[in-house]
């Protein structure tokens, strides 16, 4: 049967043996990432006496570094050896879990500490998240990279869905601390599989001639005059400054409630798993690349709509996993296609401005609207962010470049 063979073909990368150690050791990672980071924004909401904009300047601390020096940090995956990099960067991700659990442990924990601790992760993700992308490009030949992208994406939202329910738990019957210190345990074992990859990959540091700064600023050039990576980028920005940004403040906008701000949290990652599993194996069949993008942000923005308009928290949820649907199918879609339409020896530094467009707007918009919160309501501020998303969707489907664009990876830029 055609549609099974097309099901199971989306899961081919799984048969890789080096992606298989990779994301075991990802998926403990990232299950302790949402568990710190659960933490993290309750407290702040709580030690600031339940101010949403505590909340948002959290998560604009976190995105402050892409915004500094996100297409130079993010060189620095083709500079050096991605693996040996991305052990560093895990080994930061400990150092910090192990910090902010002796703090809450000892009752010491002030709400300076939480911010520093946001932009010390905000440095450690502009290095970690593009070298993660292209690290995983490396270990799958590029015919395969979309369905390479979607298992990482299936992994990182299976976790999404399990770490900030499993958070709202821990942290509401053992406290913040055993939240920070399950994440010091979950940081570690992603460290052994990257040490364990030695010696079975090649080292992925670029050759030394196409090493620099003017790579980057040929990067952003190369976004700048390419009109198709340049609408991707766009709506990468339109979907994560009025759709995911929401995400960031969600114990703002479930009052510090932590079961439901873990239920919320877990229903979107719920959403974006079975995109993975459901859609993305028979959507990816699809070349309009153009007309699947602005429709996921169409789809994301009319559930946060109806998101704000119905002020129950089970219908909220409901809203919130049918937006984590789009989630997946987008950030697959427009990470696959950036990666496959950059040149090869400026992949790096796209990538980077692709991080700016996508984890670094995210946390700014967020402290937005905390402060929109704080001034007209939680449902006002999930109404006027669904709306602008379906709105700024609505105008990209109508110019006729972007709805009739089409790629596959057979027109990608080969590599050297």
């Amino acid at each position: 049967m055609k549609w099974l063979n097309d099901w199971l073909g989306f899961f081919k990368p799984l048969q890789v043996k080096n992606l298989q150690i990779f994301w075991s050791g990802q998926a403990c990672a990232l299950i302790g990432m949402w568990l710190q980071v659960t933490a993290m924004g309750i407290l702040v909401y709580s030690i600031s006496g339940g101010s949403a904009t505590a909340v948002g300047l959290l998560a604009a601390l976190n995105a402050l570094p892409f915004f500094l020096g996100g297409m130079l940090l993010a060189g620095l995956g083709d500079r050096f050896d991605r693996r040996k990099l991305l052990i560093a960067v895990q080994s930061v991700q400990w150092l910090v879990a192990a910090v902010l659990f002796l703090l809450t442990f000892l009752d010491a924990l002030q709400l300076w500490h939480l911010y520093a601790a946001g932009l010390v992760m905000g440095i450690n993700q502009t290095v970690g998240f593009p070298t993660q992308q292209a690290f995983v490009g490396d270990l799958i030949p590029r015919k395969q990279l979309q369905e390479a992208v979607g298992m990482y994406s299936l992994v990182f939202n299976t976790c999404r869905a399990v770490g900030p329910a499993l958070a709202g738990y821990i942290i509401a019957e053992w406290g913040a601390a055993t939240a920070f210190g399950g994440n010091v345990l979950a940081s570690l074992p992603l460290i052994g599989c990257l040490v364990s990859l030695k010696g079975r990959i090649s080292d992925t540091a670029a050759p030394k001639k196409q090493r620099g700064s003017g790579r980057k600023v040929s990067g952003l050039k190369a976004v700048l005059s390419t009109r198709s990576l340049l609408f991707i980028m766009l709506s990468a920005l339109i979907q994560n400054i009025c759709g995911q940004s929401l995400y960031q403040i969600v114990p703002a906008l479930m009052h510090g409630n932590p079961r439901n701000t873990g239920l919320i949290l877990g229903a979107v990652g719920a959403g974006a798993m079975v995109s993975i599993l459901l859609v993305m194996p028979f959507a990816r069949k699809s070349d309009r690349v153009g007309a699947k993008l602005s429709s996921g942000t169409l789809w994301m923005g009319s559930a946060l709509c109806v998101a704000g308009i119905v002020n129950v928290v089970e219908v909220q949820a409901l809203c919130f996993f049918f937006a984590g649907l789009a989630t997946s199918t987008l950030f697959v879609t427009s990470s696959s296609a950036v990666q496959l339409l950059a040149p090869p020896e400026r992949k790096s530094a796209i990538l980077g401005l692709f991080s700016i467009v996508t984890i670094g707007v995210q946390p700014l918009a967020a402290m937005g609207w905390g402060a929109v919160v704080d001034s007209l309501g939680v449902q006002a501020t999930i109404i006027m962010a669904g709306g602008l998303e379906a709105l700024f969707s609505i105008w990209m489907l109508s110019v006729p470049f972007w709805r009739n664009f089409r790629f596959t990876p057979d027109d990608c830029p080969e590599g050297p």
